[in-house]
């Protein structure tokens, strides 16, 4: 059985997405429809960093990594404030924060657990810390997401926290329905992070983490960069 390239098919994807959110920013532009315009700005922004991150930096993320941040960032941002996903399907905020949260707690693992196995490193922290270490990583950034929902809102008078025209998602106007809005979000990133946390310690404690599938990324990362690990090819 023949494997999928995952290089071509990220590098096909990038351009259809960045190729979609153009499109997206010159039709709102023309139809003056400012709060998506901007929404499809910085989706633009968000599909384009990894080119120039990989410009600017000797740090090489794998292409499977890739495709699953720009299928989330695509769901959130293009699906969800372009076209208005959020409005459409109450469920699909909470439904991302999950997946966001699960994904940033296995980044804060991965990153914690190739620390732990640099050898330049003179504090290797125990299974349980490194957990919460990849709890509390999730956490913060899913906080800093909720600031910055915050800023651009406050900046740019758009609506990301949902905290106007309230009662086309829950039927009723409040204006505490913005602080129930971050509080769910909070909690729920809370819930995805204290999953793959608990689940990573699982693996360290009872498996082989080299034999885990729960690493394959991260095994993939190492042999990308064996320069960051003083690794010879």
């Amino acid at each position: 059985m023949k494997r999928f390239n995952t290089k071509k098919i990220e590098k096909y994807m990038r351009m259809l997405f960045i190729l979609l959110s153009t499109f997206a920013v010159v039709y709102n532009f023309v139809d003056q429809s400012w709060e998506i315009f901007w929404s499809a700005v910085m989706t633009l922004i968000l599909f384009m960093l990894p080119t120039l991150f990989a410009k600017r930096s000797n740090i090489r993320i794998p292409a499977l990594f890739q495709i699953i941040i720009m299928l989330f960032v695509f769901a959130s941002m293009y699906l969800g404030e372009i076209h208005s996903y959020f409005y459409r399907f109450t469920w699909w905020d909470r439904m991302l924060h999950t997946s966001s949260a699960v994904l940033l707690g296995y980044i804060g693992f991965l990153l914690i657990y190739a620390l732990n196995k640099d050898k330049r490193m003179h504090i290797h922290l125990s299974p349980f810390f490194m957990a919460l270490f990849s709890f509390c990583f999730a956490l913060m950034i899913g906080t800093m997401w909720e600031v910055f929902e915050y800023a651009v809102d406050s900046l740019l008078g758009i609506n990301m926290q949902k905290a106007r025209n309230l009662e086309q998602i829950y039927g009723s106007f409040d204006t505490r329905l913005g602080v129930k809005d971050t509080m769910q979000d909070l909690i729920v990133d809370a819930i995805g992070a204290l999953f793959v946390s608990l689940l990573g310690y699982i693996h360290i404690k009872r498996k082989q983490p080299a034999k885990s599938a729960f690493w394959k990324l991260h095994k993939q990362f190492i042999s990308e960069n064996p320069e960051l690990f003083e690794i010879k090819k």
